[in-house]
């Protein structure tokens, strides 16, 4: 049932696609609305098909792939939330349904290891999957902060090729960059708060290491938060320090993971 879900799903975000690079292409709002009715049918599914994981399961198993195409879903629904706003984000679903169609695929055809949700402990299981939650949007958010470079490299040498004029507009980029990076800073600091009052052996358990990246990938996410706000920092600056980051938090999670298990061969239960 859950692949069957995704294909449809996939196939609504390939047509929505079709048709917003037509209506953009052509300056067609009746192409636009047809892919906002696309993609939103597309989004409908697509949260169907991520509760199979999260919600129906008695003993949800998740993997990271399944992480990332909730955080997919994630930044699909955002531009669709802005489309009533004056200034709506929804040609950045150029992005983003082109990265949902892939997480999607990949969920559905690999076997990505799977991570059991512990049910004894409420405050552990929220730590365990706030944080898989903000490495998943962070990491989107560092995708985005790539196609904001590129998309700035190409209007610095002055490329207006119609791939150019298609693409949406930088500041449109920008504005779901720090979006999602606003979203993943808040899911950050819960699993940062939760580690640090339900974690009962911090060094014993050997996530001092861990917690110390995760502590320094949140400053640095609330050092641009507040250059946002103060100082309107905004292209280089933003990629740059997004993409440090997301950089801490991969080696929080993963470094550390693989110092400790194949190097010390430990486990971090003790």
């Amino acid at each position: 049932m859950h692949d069957k879900i995704t294909l449809i799903t996939v196939a609504c975000y390939l047509l929505a696609i079709v048709f917003l690079y037509t209506g953009v292409a052509e300056a067609s709002n009746r192409k636009r609305l047809i892919a906002i009715g696309l993609t939103l049918l597309g989004a409908l599914l697509h949260a169907w098909a991520e509760a199979q994981h999260w919600l129906i399961p008695v003993s949800p198993q998740v993997s990271l792939l399944n992480v990332w195409s909730l955080c997919a879903l994630v930044t699909v629904a955002i531009t669709l939330a802005t489309f009533p706003l004056r200034k709506n984000l929804f040609d950045a679903s150029l992005v983003t349904l082109p990265l949902a169609v892939l997480l999607l695929l990949a969920e559905a055809t690999v076997d990505a290891p799977a991570l059991a949700l512990p049910q004894d402990s409420l405050g552990m299981a929220v730590h365990i999957i706030s944080s898989i939650i903000a490495f998943g949007v962070l990491s989107i958010a560092a995708v985005y902060a790539v196609f904001v470079t590129l998309i700035d490299h190409l209007l610095r040498r002055h490329s207006f090729n119609k791939l150019v004029q298609t693409l949406p507009a930088l500041e449109t980029l920008e504005e779901l960059l720090f979006h999602l990076i606003k979203a993943g800073f808040v899911v950050l600091t819960v699993a940062l708060s939760a580690g640090i009052i339900f974690v009962s052996d911090l060094f014993g358990q050997h996530l001092a290491h861990k917690t110390l990246l995760s502590l320094f990938a949140w400053l640095v996410f609330a050092l641009l938060l507040w250059g946002r706000w103060k100082n309107g920092w905004r292209g280089r600056v933003a990629v740059r320090m997004t993409l440090a980051g997301i950089t801490l938090l991969v080696l929080a999670y993963f470094g550390s993971k693989l110092v400790l298990e194949v190097l010390l061969q430990r486990s971090w239960h003790g």
